[in-house]
This record gives C-alpha cells, sequence and structure tokens, in this order.
C-alpha cells in the first residue's frame, strides 16, 4: 500500500527537478559573465552566443570586439614573453666552465673546501645547497661536477624549489 504512494511522490519531484528552468539567467551565472557596452548596446559574451538588448548586433560591432580581444591577447603574450626573457640558471650550463668565469656568473662562493686538486665552491640559499667541485687541469681550474642538496641533513629535496631560489637570488644580483 505504501509503495503506490511514494513512487508517485518520486514521479512527481522527478517532474519538477526535470522541468525547472535552466537559463543563465535564472541560476545566478548573469552577474559572473562580463558584460560591455558597445555604441550604445548591451552585449552579454557567454560560451554559447552572443546576443542585445534591443536590436541585433551588426558585422562592424563584432568586428570590433573581435579585435579588442586580440589586442588584448596580444598584450598578454608581449608580458609573458617579458617574464620568461629573465635569464633561468640551468645547472648544466657551469659544467666545464673556469673558476673565473664560475665566480663572474654565480658570484663569490660561501664557503670553499680544498682537497688536493680539487676545490669545492658551497652556495648557500634558503631552500637547497649548491656544491660546485673545479678540478686543477693546465694552471686553471675547471668545473668537474655539481650537486644540489637539502638544508637539513637526511631532509629532502624539491629541486624545483631550489632551482627557483637559485633564478631568484642570481636576477637579484644582476640587477
Amino acid at each position: 500500500m505504501k509503495k503506490v504512494p511514494n513512487k508517485i511522490i518520486l514521479n512527481l519531484l522527478l517532474i519538477l527537478l526535470l522541468n525547472g528552468c535552466h537559463t543563465l539567467q535564472h541560476n545566478g551565472f548573469q552577474d559572473k559573465i562580463p558584460k560591455k557596452e558597445v555604441k550604445g548596446k548591451n552585449i552579454i559574451y557567454n560560451n554559447f552566443k552572443t546576443s542585445s538588448k534591443n536590436s541585433k548586433i551588426g558585422k562592424e560591432t563584432t568586428e570590433e570586439v573581435t579585435q579588442k580581444l586580440k589586442k588584448n591577447s596580444e598584450l598578454e603574450n608581449l608580458k609573458k614573453q617579458k617574464k620568461s626573457r629573465q635569464e633561468k640558471f640551468n645547472l648544466t650550463s657551469i659544467l666545464k666552465l673556469s673558476e673565473t668565469d664560475l665566480l663572474k656568473r654565480l658570484g663569490v662562493s660561501d664557503f670553499v673546501k680544498f682537497e688536493g686538486k680539487l676545490k669545492n665552491h658551497q652556495y648557500y640559499f634558503s631552500k637547497c645547497f649548491l656544491d660546485v667541485f673545479v678540478i686543477k687541469k693546465e694552471n686553471d681550474y675547471y668545473v668537474n661536477f655539481f650537486e644540489t642538496r637539502p638544508i637539513k641533513l637526511n631532509g629532502t629535496l624539491k629541486k624545483e624549489e631550489c632551482l627557483q631560489d637559485i633564478n631568484t637570488k642570481l636576477n637579484i644580483t644582476k640587477k
């Protein structure tokens, strides 16, 4: 006896849910869609269509809008290029450099350890340490090996954070 009224109530609720208004204006998305006025016309931009109040949009207004959007995207691309122009430090680029070139590029090391023909230049950063090993060949020292290591003993090294830290320090010192 209870099964029939329950089915009826569930079916009525299902019908109400499926027949609800699904437009953007009634769902509260109207405020999130950017509005722009072009020559006295209100234009609403969304992924589905472009609409306006009072009249249809002419070809000129849509062309103007697309030109503005292209200009904005070009400006964003230029900004991204300027950011990427900052020199990013690549660890492999220091291999086989002379000691003087290394010091020009990275600056004076925080600590130098001597072991026969080998020198260990240690650079301290906030996220990691960089050890650069130079070996003596023909009256000059050349970079032979490098290694990054964590600050804490038996700690973990996050290479991306370490490289970002090195990049920021090197870009600050160059300016």
